[in-house]
């Protein structure tokens, strides 16, 4: 009985993990074909011009999502540890939505708009990570 609570609250841990970067890289993915109005730059860049800041913000959210999933492999996971690596996922996917969003130029639409709004709810994913935590500590 207890093994399978502890299986629970270990996927409550690594789930929300996962899904902050599955819906990262969607919206990552996604920005790639938003039009945006260059404002301060002419003649306005292509769109390939996002794909090298995606790679590299997709790129670097796997090793906060590494160090979640091996601690929920360890028996007593380090708390600090598992915190610092959900933060820095939503900070990668803020900064990262922002990076390439504005690296066409600057613009703001509704688009982006709807973009930040995801991102900005996966802060609510790494809460669940983190009450998850608190479970199993």
């Amino acid at each position: 009985m207890t093994s399978n609570i502890r299986m629970k609250t270990r996927l409550g841990l690594v789930l929300p993990a996962v899904a902050i970067v599955v819906v990262t890289w969607l919206v990552f993915w996604m920005a790639q074909g938003f039009p945006t109005m260059c404002n301060l730059v002419a003649p306005c860049p292509g769109r390939d011009v996002r794909v090298a800041p995606a790679l590299l913000f997709g790129g670097m959210m796997l090793a906060p999502l590494a160090a979640v999933i091996l601690m929920s492999v360890v028996r007593s996971p380090a708390g600090w540890l598992v915190s610092l690596s959900y933060v820095a996922l939503v900070l990668l996917a803020v900064v990262g939505n922002g990076v390439i969003s504005f690296s066409g130029g600057f613009g703001v639409d509704a688009a982006f708009l709807i973009d930040l709004l995801v991102t900005c709810g996966t802060a609510a994913l790494a809460y669940l990570g983190t009450v998850a935590l608190r479970r199993e500590t």
